[in-house]
């Protein structure tokens, strides 16, 4: 099998579970949300395991993994929709500039949520 098929292949993998997990990411977050604005029926659905301090928690810590796998699924999908492209250097350089935007977003959000000031 030809290079660029077997690469394809699995970057279409990629995005296809980097797309179920963006859902579970999200699913979990709408759920943690619930717990921090309606405590008492997420207390009650949960039988008393998830209180308001637990959903603040779980909601804080689902936004890395959020931001990951969208941006996975994302970039992913573009160079996939630019693969037709023939000259070998243009496909090199597509790829350097979505790693370079995926790992400086990435960056951003880790930034945003661990180091800004009253954060």
């Amino acid at each position: 099998m030809h290079q660029k098929v077997v690469t394809d292949l699995w970057l279409k993998r990629i995005a296809r579970i980097s797309a179920w997990a963006l859902l579970v990411c999200v699913v979990v977050l709408i759920f943690s949300g619930w717990g921090i604005t309606q405590t008492g029926v997420i207390y009650q659905i949960t039988f008393g395991l998830m209180d308001r301090r637990l959903a603040d928690a779980v909601h804080r810590a689902t936004n890395i993994p959020l931001a990951l796998f969208f941006l996975s699924h994302v970039l992913i999908n573009i160079r996939l929709n630019l693969k037709n492209i023939k000259r070998h250097y243009i496909n090199w350089l597509i790829n350097g500039i979505l790693i370079a935007v995926g790992l400086y977003i990435m960056w951003l959000v880790v930034y945003m949520e661990y180091f800004r000031l009253g954060g």
